[in-house]
């Protein structure tokens, strides 16, 4: 299942009592946001943004390297690249895993 922005932003302005319109503004200004915490990325430091409690987006340049070509089996370079990533904390595992075992007993 896919909750889209909008639906999280439904379920957002429900809760909070906040304008659904206030609230699709932030999520859009959260968008470029994170775009442009993962463009200050480095080869020497990786960036980590903190979107909940427990869960960390993550962006790492992996450097170049050298590879051999299958088809040539030539050596190669390989440019740098940015790799993203999620990280969850074992307490957010736990609570989820948790959440999952009471939905399933009801």
């Amino acid at each position: 299942m896919l909750i889209t922005k909008d639906q999280l932003a439904r379920r957002l302005a429900k809760k909070t009592n906040y304008h659904l319109q206030d609230i699709k503004i932030v999520l859009s200004a959260m968008d470029d946001v994170v775009k442009d915490c993962f463009a200050e990325v480095t080869d020497d430091e990786e960036i980590s943004v903190q979107i909940v409690e427990g869960v960390k987006l993550k962006a790492a340049v992996v450097p170049p390297r050298e590879r051999v070509n299958p088809k040539t089996r030539e050596p190669i370079t390989v440019k740098a690249t940015v790799k993203p990533c999620v990280k969850y904390s074992d307490d957010f595992r736990a609570l989820i895993q948790q959440q999952y075992e009471e939905k399933k007993a009801e």
